[in-house]
């Protein structure tokens, strides 16, 4: 459950680049479990993309086992500090750090990485880097793993899944502001 002051400071960051956070309101428990359930429990790593206050990222680790590692990417410096020091959680490591670096960061801690989570408004981002997040996504999976993140309605990112892993389901989640869709795929 996330507090007023974390709300207040999700609402800052997206006043403050409203292209990059994509809502004004972070993660509901409904939508962070929704996109949990995807995430193979007994994984030794799963990545987080854009992990804002850490709504789903709360849940993950709730989720996951208790050796695995959760990279949590976030680009915003503040949302970053304010991860680090809201979770002191030792199977959480927060990194500054864009998306499209996600091969690198696993490739340089010699992790192997069974799920991706994305928190990323990829509705706001043009073709182009929608396809390079998802097939940076794609590459840094093991076969087998799976990519789950969500829309508020857009279809960009189920039709970029769709292209880059050849697979894609899709769930409603209702009980979110606003309402989401859930998109997961499998690495083959």
């Amino acid at each position: 459950m996330t507090t007023l002051g974390e709300r207040l400071r999700f609402l800052r960051a997206f006043i403050k680049d409203p292209h990059s956070i994509g809502s004004i309101t972070p993660s509901s428990q409904y939508l962070a479990k929704a996109l949990a359930k995807h995430v193979p429990p007994l994984s030794t790593c799963v990545a987080e993309l854009g992990a804002g206050t850490g709504s789903i990222t709360r849940v993950l680790l709730e989720h996951v086992g208790p050796e695995t590692t959760v990279l949590a990417l976030e680009i915003d410096p503040s949302l970053s500090s304010f991860l680090r020091q809201a979770i002191p959680d030792p199977r959480l490591i927060v990194i500054e750090a864009p998306a499209e670096e996600l091969s690198r960061l696993i490739s340089d801690r010699n992790l192997v990485l069974q799920a991706v989570v994305s928190g990323l408004p990829f509705a706001n981002f043009q073709p182009a880097v929608r396809r390079r997040i998802v097939e940076e996504a794609h590459r840094s999976l093991s076969i087998g793993g799976i990519f789950a993140g969500y829309s508020y309605g857009s279809p960009a990112l189920r039709s970029t899944l769709r292209r880059v892993f050849g697979n894609v389901s899709t769930a409603v989640v209702l009980r979110n502001i606003p309402p989401a869709l859930v998109f997961a795929s499998r690495r083959q």
